[in-house]
């Protein structure tokens, strides 16, 4: 079978960037227009971001479409906390951040963020929800601990992105209890490492061609059963920890084609190549080299549309596991400039993940004049719907705070925080959908989250803004910066003025603030990453 990225993705030794980007732009003529004010010269394009948003920039032109302003400082700080940090901005630090009149503020926030420890925490999760499998409820807590720790871990030290991958395909052995959790909450079964391998680390779902041929995409039984035959030897052992299982490799087990005695050898994806040999004939170990080798046109090019997909809301090619061929890209140049920048960059995700953060097009804002917005375009950014973890990590970091010890000490806060991902949770939604249903639109209303987060005992904000060198104005700009992490308009501020001074509403003055904080946590605009 002919490689079906055939020369998409530049993968000869260590190519120069800025070659292969000036070699795009020629190639489609755009440099032509090079004089013009606001486009970039060439040796712009040696900064990533100015060739982003110059490759976006074209397709823009081409449907005469014209792109929105900036976003502005409140709504781009909310954004880049909400997407690196997993949370939304703390007061103090938006506080800051809008006083700040220097002109790299955005850059040099955006670095801050790639370096703490809170963008480890966000991509463990990230990470772990991803690579469990869809009944993660299923898989023991500590189970899934064990992997958040260790994925922690590995993103702290900025571990490169074939390195990580890597120990997830080689996992196993006693002391194991982090990446080794991909293949045991799979039962070790090879049809469904395989599936899940494909679709998480190439980008390609072949599930459809285990019974036959791929119906819509040129994959077909044999090669989901070939790919799947690297997987043959997995064996599950027994630890000396209870509940403890070992992951190990049986030389000499086969994989038979379903039904039938055949056995199936192993054979890359799009490959008619057999593997190189292994010296101990280690199949996932000769997955592993090949996976992040430069004759493997899938790995990068999977990586920075995953990239893409948590920064935008969906993929450069969507959905992310269907890379059938980079040509049903929607910007095909695009990725394969970002491939190759990865590769260029020994796949150190922090630096993608920089480039794509400063572009204009990340930085751009998602109000709009009009009825609609324009669908599918780059010409504005879309807003994505928060996941569970960030809008309950967002109400106890900035509305509650003030927490019982007990609870705290018990880990109780971390039980409700369970609880309430589990409700909250769709595992087929993207990011520009809105998900929840009424049963979990009246459980938000009403749960125990809010209970916290409106009631004076327990509500660090209405502690925080009882301070008496406050005024009633002041107060309530800091519940907006603490729900919204923007300032009130005019009339939002004169509106909750008025409920707090109506004579006619039977309420103490804690539970008014209490009501209004009631009113921002449950509004849309609080449920969403603008």
């Amino acid at each position: 079978m002919a490689n079906r990225f055939a020369s998409s993705t530049p993968l000869s030794a260590r190519a120069s960037i800025t070659s292969f980007a000036l070699a795009i732009l020629t190639a489609t003529g755009a440099m032509a227009q090079s004089s013009q004010v606001g486009v970039p010269q060439d040796s712009d394009l040696a900064i990533p971001s100015v060739m982003i948003d110059r490759l976006l920039d074209q397709k823009l032109e081409s449907e005469s479409q014209t792109p929105v302003g900036q976003s502005n400082d409140a709504e781009f700080c909310r954004r880049l906390w909400l997407d690196l940090a997993g949370v939304a901005p703390p007061v103090w630090e938006l506080r800051s951040f809008l006083a700040d009149e220097s002109d790299d503020k955005r850059s040099r926030l955006i670095d801050r963020l790639l370096h703490s420890p809170r963008f480890a925490d966000h991509m463990a999760t990230r990470y772990t929800n991803s690579l469990l499998p869809g009944d993660v409820e299923s898989v023991p807590q500590p189970d899934v601990e064990a992997l958040q720790r260790w994925l922690r871990q590995a993103f702290l030290e900025n571990k490169p992105y074939d390195h990580l991958v890597g120990a997830f395909l080689t996992a196993g052995g006693g002391t194991d209890t982090g990446p080794a959790i991909f293949y045991t909450s799979r039962e070790a079964d090879p049809i469904k490492v395989a599936s899940a391998t494909s679709r998480l680390f190439l980008g390609i779902g072949i599930d459809c061609a285990q019974c036959h041929d791929h119906p819509f995409a040129d994959w077909n039984q044999n090669d989901f059963w070939s790919f799947a035959a690297f997987f043959s030897q997995l064996e599950l052992g027994e630890n000396a920890m209870p509940n403890n299982r070992v992951v190990e490799d049986r030389i000499g087990k086969e994989l038979t084609l379903m039904d039938t005695d055949q056995i199936i050898h192993p054979r890359y994806l799009g490959s008619d190549e057999p593997p190189e040999p292994d010296p101990e004939n280690l199949r996932r170990r000769q997955l592993t080299i090949w996976l992040a080798s430069r004759s493997n046109p899938y790995f990068a090019t999977a990586a920075v549309n995953r990239v893409w997909a948590h920064l935008f809301g969906r993929g450069l090619v969507n959905p992310i596991d269907e890379i059938d061929s980079i040509e049903h890209a929607s910007h095909p140049q695009l990725l394969r400039y970002l491939s190759a920048y990865l590769i260029e960059e020994r796949f150190d995700l922090r630096k993608v993940y920089r480039a794509i953060a400063n572009t204009r097009a990340y930085q751009r804002t998602s109000r709009f004049d009009g009825l609609r917005p324009p669908q599918n375009s780059y010409a504005i950014m879309h807003p994505k719907t928060l996941s569970p973890e960030q809008y309950f990590d967002s109400l106890r970091q900035n509305i509650i705070r003030r927490l019982d010890p007990v609870l705290s000490e018990t880990g109780m806060i971390d039980l409700q925080r369970q609880r309430f991902v589990q409700r909250m949770r769709d595992r087929g939604a993207t990011p520009m959908d809105y998900p929840h249903g009424v049963v979990q639109a009246l459980g938000m209303i009403n749960g125990p989250e809010m209970m916290l987060a409106t009631t004076d005992s327990s509500s660090g904000i209405i502690a925080a803004i009882e301070a008496p060198f406050l005024d009633d104005r002041q107060r309530i700009e800091a519940l907006f910066l603490a729900s919204l992490s923007r300032p009130p308009t005019e009339a939002e501020s004169k509106r909750f003025l008025d409920y707090l001074t109506d004579d006619s509403i039977n309420a103490s003055k804690p539970q008014r603030w209490g009501d209004l904080i009631w009113v921002l946590a449950n509004s849309a605009e609080s449920f969403v990453c603008p």
